[in-house]
């Protein structure tokens, strides 16, 4: 007996929403750009957590409790990441100079040339993406998403508009609950 050839649907698959693109795209591109700089270093420099903290790191320095709550992991995680970093010479714990208790996580030298490098290859990228696609699309890309960022900035700072419940679903209704 042959094959019987099952229909097939001439309706388009749905089109991604914006927040799944932008987790997706940002995902790869961080991919990309990890194995890059490992590439070029020879090893397996950055891991994910390690690279998570990288936006929230600067010469001025930041308190590890803040950070962890930035990046929404716990203390500890935290601790065992600047650790790592700590050996890699890319971070120095100082102390804060407003709360003598308090300790600062700032970026050394090395880790502001690591930071640059880090920057110079997503630079790579854009300009390599540019090719591909023409550098107009990449302008008006960066230009919308920088009005969406203003507004999501704006959001965070003032409150975000909230949805109404989807009828007949009363508000936190049927959600899972973080467990302790």
């Amino acid at each position: 007996m042959g094959v019987v050839a099952r229909p097939t649907s001439t309706a388009p698959a749905p089109r991604p929403g914006l927040g799944p693109l932008l987790f997706d795209c940002a995902r790869l591109l961080d991919d990309i750009a990890q194995a890059e700089v490992n590439r070029e270093a020879g090893r397996r420099l950055l891991t994910p957590a390690l690279v998570r903290l990288l936006p929230h790191l600067s010469r001025k320095g930041i308190r590890p409790t803040e950070l962890a709550r930035r990046v929404d992991v716990s203390k500890q995680a935290v601790g065992q990441s600047l650790r790592e970093l700590e050996l890699m010479a890319l971070v120095e714990l100082v102390g804060d100079p407003l709360d003598g208790r308090a300790r600062l996580v700032r970026l050394t030298p090395e880790g502001l040339a690591a930071f640059d490098h880090g920057r110079d290859a997503l630079r790579f990228y854009e300009a390599a993406l540019a090719a591909r696609l023409g550098p107009g699309r990449i302008r008006a890309l960066c230009d919308a998403l920088g009005r969406i960022h203003a507004v999501l900035d704006e959001w965070t700072a003032q409150g975000a508009p909230h949805r109404e419940a989807p009828p007949g679903r009363r508000r936190g209704a049927r959600l899972p609950t973080r467990r302790k």
